[in-house]
């Protein structure tokens, strides 16, 4: 493959609902560019690009892929994103490194859930959008009806340049509104025959080219200007308007067709071509700089910069870090600077890739993508420079984990493996999170719904030979006080069995502000217990407030004085100290009416505005506090805050409620007092343990 400077390179992403057939349109897009010998399929196993074994099983994409192709002297980059709605963090790393973004829609179903979640996260990325009307050929396809629908959502910017010829079993083409050319789909080749318009069709096409026109002038004034005094565009400025349109988010042209018939896929590459911005018109980067994000032009994040968007494990090869080249260029020729873990890595092994498939390059040009094979320790996230650079892209935005599972090894000597293998994964994919709580005593995984659960799970018991226990993940309580209490008194002494042991000591406790945390102060005067051993008493109660005292949970936001005590020449020591402190502690605690705090998280839930009603109502039933509602388009934005406990699971009932259209995102916001009822039933289930244990 030649190397292509960014003016003649093209990275689109592509996004739908899952289903929809973006793996499909890829693999008939490489057909049809020569790029392959033949059609892959997702169903029988054979497509390049869904190659991983779980991915095969469940014939879905689990990982995003590149299918990079040559297409009328330009190089484009089709990035491959799962369309599952637990697995949107690699539409999220897209996003972050393409131009244009082609967003799949079923002829059959239109607008689905993930097809308005997918639209989301191009809304919020500076991205042209172009549409893909897919499976023509189904049976109940209906190419009007989806047009509609697009039109009600996305509003009259939605621009078809294409008219289908027949639906379902009878389609056979589609009609290029731009040439007024028809085109037939008969050998699977990708490329069309031309035809003549069917004559049914004649007056639909002079209809809906007048509107595109029209539609192609209102996005710029001179087009505008010049479409009133003549009435008509050429078809060369229509494409220019629609290119200056697209890449201001002003028209989102529409293409239609069937990639499992490879219909319609070369006037699709034609629009990719003619239509989407180019690698050298991207308008910013997102950046990092003394811990500040702000958005610079591509020529200023320093020369020789790539971001690694995506980390692929391959099973005998090694992990290939997947880049984007911004300003500059990777080649082999040395080191650069792993500016995000500032270590220093060695470029080697460059190829683009075609799914599973490398083709060997020495060099990345600028704007262009490509995969590193075996740096030490670059991994998604992480910028690549010259050494002595400063500046590196921000990173991926993704949303934190929404489901908890508690896992434990299942054989005995497992666990450090289970932690090791995660670890592996979370590479690949880490928009899930592992870690051991140690205030519940449980591991934690973390992922972003039950399907990415079980995907996780799967791998490490397939590469890793790991198998796991599963448990409800405990929440992380703290206990508090309510009321001062003054000048409690303990005596520890010990006078039998060897060395004797004496300690006594007064304290204060008092609650703090909720967040402030643990104080400790020296109030001793006189002498009356020893310098040295005054820190020992500290060191007692911090050891008490591990362990807990209600309901076994860490304690927090307290405040300790340490007013009298009394020592022994002989017997006062380090140990007899800590005693009398934890002991002193748990007396003055028990009395200070001790209460439970439960973590609140921050919930910001998007549903259609239909469900609005009942998805505030449930919040409300589960001791939430609405904490306020914003429009954002056809959606409500419901802002909550409410108890952890309830909302574990949260996800099923959500897609419940709103017919799998609602998404939410948690965060943890502060602790909050449990109400007396529930703080009864956790105290009995931690006793309940404690005897069991």
């Amino acid at each position: 493959m030649k190397k292509y400077d960014a003016q003649s390179i093209r990275n689109v992403c592509l996004l739908s609902h899952g289903g929809v057939g973006k793996t499909t349109l890829v693999e008939a897009a490489c057909f049809a560019s020569g790029a392959t010998k033949k059609q892959g399929k997702v169903d029988d196993g054979s497509s390049i690009f869904d190659t991983r074994a779980d991915e095969k099983d469940r014939k879905m994409t689990i990982s995003m892929a590149l299918g990079a192709i040559e297409w009328k002297d330009t190089k484009i980059n089709l990035l491959d994103t799962p369309g599952f709605l637990d697995l949107l963090g690699d539409a999220k790393a897209a996003l972050q490194v393409v131009e244009s973004a082609l967003v799949l829609v079923d002829a059959t179903a239109g607008i689905q859930v993930g097809t308005e979640l997918v639209s989301n996260l191009v809304n919020d990325s500076d991205v042209a959008r172009i549409f893909f009307v897919n499976g023509m050929n189904k049976e109940n396809a209906n190419f009007d009806r989806v047009v509609d629908e697009l039109k009600e959502t996305f509003g009259t910017s939605v621009a078809p340049l294409q008219l289908p010829i027949g639906t379902g079993n009878s389609f056979k083409g589609v009609v290029n509104l731009l040439s007024q050319e028809a085109f037939e789909y008969a050998d699977g080749s990708g490329k069309g025959k031309k035809i003549d318009i069917p004559s049914e069709l004649a007056d639909t096409v002079a209809s809906a080219r007048s509107a595109l026109m029209e539609a192609i002038a209102e996005s710029d004034e001179e087009l505008m200007e010049k479409y009133f005094e003549e009435g008509e565009l050429s078809e060369e400025e229509m494409n220019q308007g629609l290119a200056k349109g697209a890449a201001a988010g002003l028209v989102f042209p529409l293409l239609c067709g069937s990639a499992s018939l490879n219909a319609g896929t070369d006037l699709l590459l034609d629009a990719l071509v003619t239509i989407c911005p180019s690698a050298d018109q991207r308008p910013t980067v997102r950046i990092e700089e003394g811990g500040e994000v702000k958005k610079v032009s591509p020529k200023e994040v320093g020369t020789n910069t790539a971001f690694v968007f995506k980390t692929i494990s391959e099973e005998h090869v090694g992990e290939l870090n997947i880049v984007r080249v911004f300003n500059g260029s990777v080649s082999n020729s040395g080191d650069c600077q792993n500016i995000t873990q500032n270590v220093s890595e060695r470029i080697g092994n460059i190829s683009f890739m075609l799914g599973n498939q490398r083709i060997e390059t020495t060099e990345i040009p600028t704007g262009d993508i490509g995969g590193l094979l075996k740096l030490k320790d670059t991994h998604t996230n992480n910028t690549l420079s010259d050494k002595g650079a400063s500046i590196s892209i921000a990173k991926i935005p993704f949303d934190e984990p929404l489901v908890k599972l508690a896992i434990s090894a299942k054989n005995k000597g497992d666990d450090d493996k289970i932690a090791a293998g995660l670890k592996k994964l979370q590479e690949e994919d880490p928009t899930f999170s592992y870690n051991y709580h140690s205030d519940i005593r449980q591991s934690i995984l973390s992922t972003m719904g039950d399907h990415h659960t079980e995907i996780i799970l799967d791998n490490l018991k397939r590469r890793f030979k790991i198998e796991v226990e599963r448990e409800k993940p405990k929440i992380s309580y703290r206990e508090t006080v309510t009321k001062p209490v003054k000048y409690v008194e303990y005596t520890h002494k010990k006078q039998t069995g060897g060395a004797g042991q004496y300690a006594r000591v007064f304290i204060d406790l008092e609650p703090t502000d909720r967040g402030e945390g643990y104080e400790f102060i020296d109030k001793i005067v006189g002498g009356v217990i020893d310098q040295p051993l005054r820190p020992s008493v500290d060191k007692g109660i911090k050891a008490k407030m591990i362990e807990g005292i209600v309901a076994g949970y860490p304690i927090v936001d307290v405040r300790v004085s340490l007013v009298d005590g009394k020592t022994h020449p002989v017997d006062s020591k380090d140990v007899a100290f800590q005693i009398a402190g934890r002991e002193v502690f748990k007396k003055a605690f028990e009395m200070a009416s001790p209460i439970l705090l439960e973590p609140i998280v921050d919930m910001t839930v998007t549903v259609p505005e239909e469900y609005m009603g009942d998805v505030m109502g449930d919040l409300s039933s589960r001791r939430g506090k609405i904490g306020g509602m914003d429009a954002k388009g056809k959606f409500q934005v419901i802002n909550a805050k409410v108890p952890e406990a309830e909302v574990q699971n949260y996800s099923q009932t959500l897609r419940s409620l709103t017919q799998g259209r609602g998404l939410y995102t948690k965060s943890f916001s502060h602790y909050d007092p449990v109400p007396h009822e529930v703080t009864q039933k956790v105290v009995e289930e931690s006793n309940a343990q404690k005897e069991e244990g």
